[in-house]
């Protein structure tokens, strides 16, 4: 079963990165109003999300793909969600600004980061309670129920913000601690 079960996360990544299109070409084609086809591939891939994980770690079969694809997807899928929100006029710039500035500083340190330290990403516990809570919050807004949305919102981009400041503060000591030391893991 551990053999069988070796490439489901790697498989599941990637499958949600390759949803991504899809998500966003159902959007443009129901919006405005609840858009129930992204919803449930959206919800089918934040599942998948948590699936990769379970199943990681219950067979013993961690990668060093998994290590750092899974969470550099994870930046791409609600980097591509909240622009797509913005780009259709369902979430303002303004909301919209902070989130995509923090996945960009952080999908920016994963080549140093990953270049210079022998450091993985380290998900911490705020950053998964901003990821249940904003993917709900963008589930809200994709089926039109707004109210909802915004009040997952406020505590999920607060939360999402907060938890990339700290995890751009770690790769960034990670990296001078590297340097200073003169190793790489290159």
């Amino acid at each position: 079963m551990q053999r069988l079960m070796h490439h489901v996360p790697n498989i599941l990544t990637v499958a949600r990165l390759l949803s991504l299109p899809f998500i966003v070409w159902t959007y443009a084609l129901y919006s405005p109003g609840a858009v129930w086809p992204t919803a449930w591939i959206v919800l089918a891939a934040a599942l998948s999300d948590v699936a990769d994980g379970l199943i990681a770690r219950k067979y013993h079969v961690q990668s060093e793909f998994g290590r750092w694809v899974d969470p550099t997807v994870d930046r791409l899928f609600f980097f591509t969600l909240v622009a797509m929100l913005w780009y259709f006029g369902t979430l303002p710039w303004w909301a919209v600004l902070p989130l995509l500035v923090r996945d960009g500083i952080i999908l920016a340190l994963i080549i140093p980061t990953r270049r210079f330290t022998h450091e993985g990403p380290q998900i911490s516990r705020w950053g998964k309670a901003s990821n249940i809570i904003l993917v709900s919050a963008i589930e809200w807004f994709i089926i039109d129920l707004r109210v909802l949305g915004w009040s997952f919102f406020a505590v999920g981009a607060t939360l999402y913000v907060a938890s990339g400041l700290l995890y751009g503060y770690i790769a960034i000591v990670w990296v001078q601690k590297a340097r200073g030391a003169g190793g790489s893991a290159a």
